[in-house]
């Protein structure tokens, strides 16, 4: 019973003071370790880029969405606009530099 434990306490020791990785001989594979460990590392890192972009791409699509539902809404006020006065009064409370025709239309006429 005593050696067991011993056996038991020996591992203990070894695997606390690292001398299991010596005995495994872990030192010849440090350089491929550590290139696994960077590997991983990127890997981390591309997947948290990769994220917040698609964040930011959701967060450009919902502006996009409310520029267009603000486009829509002016195209039917304007569409709806058929008082010149309307048009005026918009021009002129927008400061807005221009004005109506001079003189009437002309009549193109095709020979």
């Amino acid at each position: 019973m005593k050696k067991g434990l011993k056996k038991i306490k020996k591992h203990i020791q070894d695997f606390a003071s690292g001398d299991l990785l010596i005995k495994w001989g872990v030192g010849r594979q440090l350089g491929f370790i550590f290139y696994c460990f960077c590997l991983v590392c990127l890997y981390i890192m591309w997947s948290l880029m990769v994220e917040s972009q698609l964040a930011r791409v959701q967060d450009n699509e919902k502006v996009i969405a409310d520029l267009r539902i603000n486009y829509q809404q002016r195209t039917l006020d304007l569409v709806g606009m058929n008082n010149r006065t309307r048009i005026d009064e918009l021009l002129k409370k927008n400061h807005s530099t221009l004005h109506g025709p001079v003189d009437p239309p002309t009549v193109i006429k095709a020979r």
